[in-house]
């Protein structure tokens, strides 16, 4: 079975009052299936990125309740764009697997 894995370093509050220390990083990997997905079609490449989109604001938190403003942070931004980023190569390295019939 294909899968994908979608990571990015998450970062979280640890402690509040010694800004030096304040952060610590979460790695978080999800895998999305791929098996049942004919990527040779544009429906299939569609459901691809819909899958892809929902583990990447997962493994950023994006969907995560927070108090106050719906603007992304900085950190939040950064994950998703690495998250991103990793998804597509791994996308890329699979489809050249499939073209040379592996």
């Amino acid at each position: 079975m294909k899968t994908l894995a979608i990571a990015a370093a998450a970062l979280g509050l640890v402690c509040t009052t010694a800004p030096a220390y304040a952060t610590e990083v979460e790695k978080m990997t999800i895998e999305v299936k791929l098996s049942d997905i004919n990527l040779g079609t544009a429906s299939g490449q569609k459901l691809l990125d819909q899958r892809i989109e929902k583990a990447v604001r997962t493994v950023c938190r994006v969907n995560s309740l927070t108090t106050g403003s719906r603007v992304l942070t900085q950190e939040v931004r950064d994950c998703l764009a690495m998250a991103r980023a990793d998804a597509r190569q791994q996308v890329a390295l699979l489809n050249g697997d499939r073209q040379r019939g592996g």
